[in-house]
């Protein structure tokens, strides 16, 4: 009975140890359909050495990382521009996102993202995060109407991106 009763206290231990991993990588994918088809547009930064810590009692601790929208690649230099212009990167040449609150529970993870995009501060409390083999990921569904933005149209709107925007946060350890 005494090692039940140990056993159902470590498993439901309030007090998790502070964990801390090294971030090596970092990728963020816009993706979207038109009427035409799909497109990913993409941001990635290796050799990182940014540290994330898991479970800290300290709730004050954030991972920055501040992207350069003009790295953005779309992959052509028509939808290059087309992407840059309709996110207003001449105007907003910068967004940040803020990963903090990092927390494990039996495998799962969460976190508080805020998101700076196109002049638009975004906050998700309690993002639910998906463990990946190298790391974890997060996925946002935005719309062109939550940040503003008019979805572009091309040959007097015959070709027409969709209103929802997906976005992927991934985080290599």
């Amino acid at each position: 009975m005494r090692v039940l009763l140990a056993l159902f206290l470590v498993l439901l231990n309030p007090y998790k140890e502070e964990r801390e991993v090294v971030v090596t990588k970092k990728m963020i994918t816009v993706s979207g359909q038109t009427s035409i088809g799909g497109f990913d547009c993409d941001y990635a930064k290796n050799s990182l050495k940014d540290t994330l810590i898991i479970d800290s009692p300290l709730k004050s601790k954030e991972l920055v990382f501040d992207i350069p929208v003009q790295e953005f690649s779309c992959g052509n230099f028509l939808l290059n521009r087309d992407f840059r212009k309709t996110i207003k990167a001449e105007d907003y040449p910068h967004a940040r996102v803020r990963v903090k609150n990092l927390k494990s529970n039996y495998g799962h993870y969460s976190c508080d993202l805020s998101v700076d995009i196109v002049g638009k501060k975004l906050h998700y409390k309690d993002l639910p995060l998906k463990r990946v083999a190298d790391g974890i990921r997060a996925n946002l569904v935005l719309s062109f109407n939550e940040l503003e933005l008019e979805a572009p149209k091309k040959l007097g709107g015959l070709v027409k991106v969709e209103e929802e925007l997906k976005l992927e946060f991934n985080l290599s350890f």
